[in-house]
């Protein structure tokens, strides 16, 4: 059952998602995909009707705080397999919060996957039945199969919840890949669904004709987008690339007006 959020006392809502603070979202980050990760926090942006907060997390970081010591493994593609699930601990575990993969693409307002809230979950996500046949995807990385692969990449966490509060640094830096990605701390009855449009696994999910609830609200090139050369010319890589080419013509405009303003600062 989808709880309302309308207003309450305090900048509160039925959700638990507050009215007034901006919502906190945690995009995972690896120095090979940056440009990714710079284009999905400008989509979120773009597209919100609310403020948002928006944070990398940066392995080296966690390390150098004593956050994350993980060894990495071969496996892990990115740098933020594992330490995405430091997303509560990240949060304070207070209030909701949401993790999402640098490789999506917003094509609608994050607002409205916040509308979905149901605070008796401790999580919720796209529960995707995903099985990749490749064995390599990205940049050469290997491709793995495991059970719920793929619900972990994008997750609302109501961090305050009793159970995530066990997703401290140092569960996630000695636990199980298979404890975390499946979810293993929580009950099956905790993990809340929400619609796949919401992560539309590209190359896999498709768009039902004549059915908008199809549509992708937001884009995740799980196996690879076009700023890998295998990529180029995945499906929906116009999209990505026509957000690409706003963001340099907007990156541009900027620094022009920076170089403006600094002359006529020399100038006085």
């Amino acid at each position: 059952m989808t709880m309302s959020s309308s207003p309450l006392p305090n900048g509160a809502s039925s959700n638990g998602v507050s009215s007034l603070l901006p919502f906190r979202i945690f995009i995972g980050y690896d120095p090979r995909e940056d440009l990714p990760y710079e284009l999905c926090r400008r989509s979120l942006l773009k597209h919100s009707s609310i403020p948002l907060s928006i944070s990398p997390i940066r392995q080296p970081e966690l390390r150098s705080a004593g956050n994350y010591w993980r060894d990495r493994n071969p496996t892990e593609s990115t740098e933020f397999s594992f330490t995405r699930f430091l997303t509560p601990f990240l949060a304070d575990f207070h209030g909701w919060a949401l993790f999402v993969d640098c490789d999506f693409l917003y094509r609608a307002d994050i607002n409205d996957l916040l509308s979905l809230i149901d605070p008796s979950y401790a999580v919720m996500c796209v529960k995707h039945e995903y099985a990749p046949k490749e064995t390599t995807k990205m940049d050469g990385a290997v491709q793995t199969v495991y059970p719920r692969k793929n619900w972990s990449s994008m997750v609302l966490y109501n961090c305050g919840h009793p159970k995530n509060k066990v997703l401290t640094p140092e569960t996630v830096s000695t636990q199980t890949g298979a404890f975390l990605h499946r979810f293993m701390w929580l009950d099956d009855a905790e993990i809340g669904e929400v619609p796949y449009v919401w992560n539309f696994l590209v190359g896999h999910n498709k768009i039902v004709p004549e059915d908008p609830t199809t549509v992708p609200k937001a884009l995740h090139y799980t196996s690879g987008g076009p700023w890998f050369e295998a990529y180029k010319d995945c499906e929906f890589a116009e999209l990505w690339l026509e957000e690409l080419e706003e963001y340099e013509k907007e990156k541009e405009k900027k620094g022009k007006k920076e170089i403006a303003e600094d002359a006529a600062a020399v100038a006085v």
